[in-house]
C-alpha cells in the first residue's frame, strides 16, 4: 500500500467498479439494445449492429486527437451516410432519455463515497478518469445514482473531453495533459489491474482494489489520507 504523504496532491479515481458497482454484463446489453433502437430507424435494421459496432471500436481504440464523441459521430456518418446533425440528435436522445431508465443499474461501492468525502476535507483534488466512453451528462448521473455529490470532483474524463480509452496508454498521457497534472503528484485508484495498470506507465502511482472493496477502500483512507 502506498503511503499518503505531502508528495501527492491529486487523487484520480475509476469509475465502474471502483466507485460505482454495475452488472457489466446486463448495463452491456442494455447499452447494445438501447442503441439498436435509437438508430434502427436511420441506420436501417440490416446495418444497424454493424454500424454502430464500427463506431464504437473507432472510439474504443481512437489515438488521434480527436475526441471521442466526435470520433463517434464520425464513423456513424462515415458508415451509414447519414447526416451528423441526425446522428447527433438522435445519440443526445439516447444519453440524455433513454438511459435515464437505468438507474436501478448502478448502486454505490461501500466506502468510496466516505474516502473522496474525506480527501477533499483533507484539501485533496480528486478527478474521476472512467473509461470516456459517455458524455459528461451520464458520468456525472452515475456518480449521483452511487450517492456522490458531483461538486466533490475537480474534474471528469467523458468522451467530449478526451481521446483513447483504457487500456491504451494514450488515454492515461492526454489525460495528465487535460487537467495539466504533474504524474508525480498523482495517486491512481482502480478496480481492473488490464484497464488501470497502465496508468503506471506514464509514471503516476496506481493502486488496484482487492475483490473486497469495502475494506480496500478503509485501508486506502488510512494511509492515503493521513
Amino acid at each position: 500500500m502506498v503511503s499518503f504523504n505531502h508528495k501527492y496532491d491529486y487523487i484520480l479515481l475509476d469509475l465502474d467498479g471502483t466507485l460505482v458497482e454495475s452488472p457489466k454484463k446486463r448495463f452491456l446489453l442494455y447499452n447494445t439494445i438501447g442503441l439498436f433502437k435509437r438508430f434502427v430507424k436511420v441506420f436501417g435494421y440490416l446495418r444497424t449492429v454493424s454500424i454502430v459496432t464500427k463506431a464504437v471500436s473507432s472510439m474504443l481504440n481512437n489515438d488521434t486527437d480527436q475526441v471521442n464523441y466526435e470520433r463517434l459521430v464520425e464513423m456513424c456518418h462515415h458508415e451509414s451516410k447519414a447526416p451528423k446533425e441526425i446522428i447527433q440528435k438522435e445519440l443526445e436522445h439516447y444519453y440524455h432519455q433513454d438511459f435515464l431508465a437505468w438507474q436501478k443499474l448502478f448502486t454505490p461501492v461501500p466506502g468510496a463515497v466516505e474516502f473522496v468525502k474525506k480527501a477533499k476535507a483533507k484539501g485533496k483534488k480528486v478527478f474521476v478518469w472512467t473509461n470516456p466512453i459517455w458524455p459528461e451528462f451520464n458520468v456525472k448521473k452515475r456518480l449521483e445514482w452511487g450517492g456522490f455529490d458531483v461538486t466533490d470532483f475537480s474534474g471528469f474524463t467523458h468522451s467530449q473531453n478526451s481521446t483513447g480509452c483504457k487500456p491504451h496508454v494514450h488515454y492515461f498521457q492526454t489525460s495528465l495533459k487535460l487537467f495539466n497534472l504533474d504524474p508525480t503528484r498523482c495517486v491512481f485508484v482502480g478496480d481492473s489491474e488490464y484497464k488501470d495498470g497502465p496508468a503506471r506507465l506514464v509514471g503516476v502511482e496506481t493502486v488496484i482494489l482487492s475483490s473486497n472493496k469495502e475494506k480496500s477502500w478503509k485501508e486506502l483512507s488510512e494511509n492515503l489520507l493521513i
